[in-house]
């Protein structure tokens, strides 16, 4: 595993290093630690695939960790960020840059554990799903979808990449959501919901919810119907909690 450690704080990046050095200690796991003390200088060194998790301290001087999260997206959506900071009140900004996770400084040792027994049970296959497009089948992962409109005998499934448009009904789209445990209880909070007719919302890609819309990390304006909304604020606040609240452990 190669991870890339970005702190202009020479007592914090060390400390963070320490504590990664001894997680690896007891387990039978290659690893390698890179150390940046700037956002430029990591974002010199970084390409596609050049780490597999990046711990990112979101208060740096020079460029800041939030623009080095968003140039890291644009040359390599899946590497997960785990942004380290100060306060709280910064974890709703990494939606954007589809932050894995935050930790709270100063760094404890059962809190980075935690995120790294996460990152260890992530690493394996992500949960995808199949669709067909002008003739051509091909394989789509569920963490790359913003959101779904239905388009009569079409959908439209907005990416992080693009816009897809397979011939396949909504039903069948939601059919295969819930066959991967992906869909619709609000009770557990689950990450895809039907907010309006003709419409499916991916949480994960969600910026803010106003009194009518989910406001997405594209700038996108996805409506919500008047009988789903308090549906839909229960969903998104669960889905918030489940995120945040290892912030503070």
């Amino acid at each position: 595993m190669n991870l890339a450690l970005v702190d202009d704080m020479e007592y914090d990046l060390r400390n963070l290093q320490n504590l990664i050095i001894e997680y690896f200690s007891n387990r039978d796991t290659k690893f390698c630690v890179s150390l940046f003390s700037s956002g430029e200088q990591f974002i010199d060194a970084f390409g596609p695939q050049t780490f597999d998790v990046i711990f990112l301290d979101n208060l740096l001087g020079g460029i800041n960790g939030m623009d080095v999260a968003r140039r890291v997206r644009t040359m390599d959506r899946d590497v997960p960020i785990v942004f380290i900071t100060t306060e709280e009140s910064y974890a709703l900004e990494g939606y954007e840059v589809q932050a894995m996770d935050y930790i709270l400084k100063p760094v404890k040792k059962k809190r980075l554990y935690k995120v790294m027994d996460r990152l260890n049970k992530t690493a394996g296959p992500r949960n995808v799903i199949e669709i067909k497009e002008n003739r051509m089948t091909r394989q789509l992962y569920l963490d790359d979808i913003l959101y779904v409109r239905s388009s009569g005998h079409f959908l439209e499934i907005q990416t992080s990449m693009g816009s897809l448009k397979p011939y396949m009904t909504m039903e069948y789209f939601q059919s295969m959501l819930r066959g991967l445990g992906e869909y619709g209880d609000t009770a557990l909070g689950l990450r895809f919901q039907n907010c309006c007719r003709g419409y499916v919302v991916c949480l994960d890609h969600v910026r803010s919810l106003d009194a009518s819309d989910f406001l997405m990390s594209d700038g996108s304006r996805i409506p919500i119907s008047r009988p789903r909304y308090k549906e839909m604020q229960t969903a998104y606040a669960n889905y918030l909690f489940r995120h945040t609240r290892d912030i503070v452990e």
